[in-house]
């Protein structure tokens, strides 16, 4: 079983078996909340995916990760090594953006469903990803600041990142 099959593996089975807190203060929610917000969650993402894989232009790879070619560049594409400069948008399934920006990043460093899809795209490409709670943040969620505002992405979220790769720049 080659190393991909079985980190996936894992991360499902965790995602089954843990109960996993939602970004908010676990004080002001009971256990009962935060498994019907995890559960609510993990549906809704899972209904926009199992939808979206049939749209025009979609494509899904085999970890899940879908894609869509918006515009398709001539340039290089960058491997996991590599740092990228990249003009993006991610958002929420409800459309709600969290986080926009052009900067320079190291692909490695990137959640795994960004990195993935970053290795699809030359440079001088627009794509859309569409991102699986399980290449996301996970069963945990997770609590940032951007552009001076918080940011509380929800356990088991799918996430959606309009993406556009200006520059590949090797790392040694």
């Amino acid at each position: 079983m080659n190393i991909l099959k079985l980190k996936y593996l894992v991360l499902s089975f965790c995602a089954m078996t843990s109960l996993a807190f939602v970004s908010c203060d676990k004080n002001s929610h009971s256990d009962d909340d935060i498994i019907a917000i995890n559960k609510e969650n993990k549906e809704k993402g899972e209904t926009f995916l199992a939808e979206n894989r049939n749209a025009e232009g979609v494509v899904e790879t085999f970890s899940g990760l879908q894609y869509k070619i918006d515009s398709l560049g001539s340039g290089e594409k960058p491997i996991l090594t590599d740092s990228v400069k990249l003009e993006y948008v991610g958002k929420k399934t409800n459309g709600e953006i969290f986080v926009s920006n052009t900067d320079m990043l190291l692909v490695s460093a990137q959640i795994d469903g960004l990195a993935q899809g970053l290795r699809y795209m030359p440079e001088g490409s627009k794509f859309t990803l569409y991102i699986p709670y399980y290449l996301g943040y996970g069963v945990g969620g997770r609590s940032f600041s951007s552009k001076g505002k918080t940011v509380n992405i929800g356990a088991y979220s799918a996430l959606i990142f309009e993406c556009e790769l200006h520059s590949v720049k090797h790392n040694k």
